[in-house]
C-alpha cells in the first residue's frame, strides 16, 4: 500500500527517474531510443510492480510488441516543460521511425533517426526532488533496474520482452524476426 507521504508518481515522473537514475556504466541522465524507454517503462511495471507508482502506462499488444501512447505524450510534455532534452539521431534499426510513422501518425524525416532523452538541469533539479520525496530504496531499486536492462543492446531487450510476455507480441509485425 502506497504510504500517503509519498508524491503521486505518474508515467512523465517515472520518465524523468529512469533517465536521473545512474545507468549501467554509471552515466545518468539519458535514454538512446524511444523503444528502449518504452520497453524500460513495461518492465518496471511487470518486473518490479513499485508500490510508487499511481499511474500505469496502459500498455497494449502492438507492432513492435508493448507500446503506449502515455510514454510518446509524456516526453512530449517533458521536452515541452524543459525538463528533457528529445534529440534525433541516426539508428542502426527503422524500429522507432516506423512505429512514429504508423502507431502515431507522423512521418519522420528520417527512417534511421530515433529519438535520444537527456534531462536538461530543470530536469537534472526536478529528479532531486522526486527522489527527496521517495524512500532511499528507490534510488537503488532503479540503479539495479538501469544496470540489468538499460545497457542492453535494443535487439536483446527486445527479445528479452518477447520471451518473457508473449501476450504482447500477438500483434508484433517483427515477432518471427526477433524469436528467430
Amino acid at each position: 500500500m502506497m504510504s500517503s507521504q509519498w508524491p503521486e508518481i505518474e508515467v512523465d515522473d517515472l520518465v524523468v527517474l529512469l533517465l536521473g537514475a545512474p545507468g549501467p556504466s554509471g552515466e545518468r541522465g539519458r535514454i538512446e531510443g524511444v523503444t528502449r524507454l518504452e520497453k524500460l517503462v513495461f518492465l518496471i511495471e511487470k518486473e518490479r510492480r513499485p508500490p510508487w507508482l499511481t499511474e500505469q502506462a496502459d500498455f497494449i499488444s502492438h507492432n513492435f510488441g508493448p507500446f503506449s501512447a502515455k510514454i510518446y505524450t509524456a516526453v512530449d510534455t517533458l521536452a515541452a516543460a524543459g525538463l528533457v532534452q528529445d534529440s534525433g539521431s541516426l539508428a542502426e534499426s527503422t524500429e522507432d521511425a516506423w512505429e512514429t510513422e504508423h502507431v502515431i501518425g507522423e512521418r519522420p524525416s528520417d527512417p534511421y533517426a530515433t529519438r535520444n532523452f537527456e534531462l536538461t538541469e530543470l530536469g537534472r533539479r526536478y529528479y532531486d526532488a522526486l527522489m527527496q520525496e521517495l524512500p532511499p530504496t528507490v534510488s537503488t531499486e532503479l540503479q539495479e533496474f538501469k544496470a540489468r536492462f538499460a545497457g542492453l543492446p535494443l535487439r536483446q531487450l527486445i527479445r528479452y520482452v518477447y520471451e518473457r510476455y508473449p501476450d504482447f507480441t500477438d500483434k508484433s509485425i517483427i515477432r518471427d524476426d526477433v524469436l528467430g
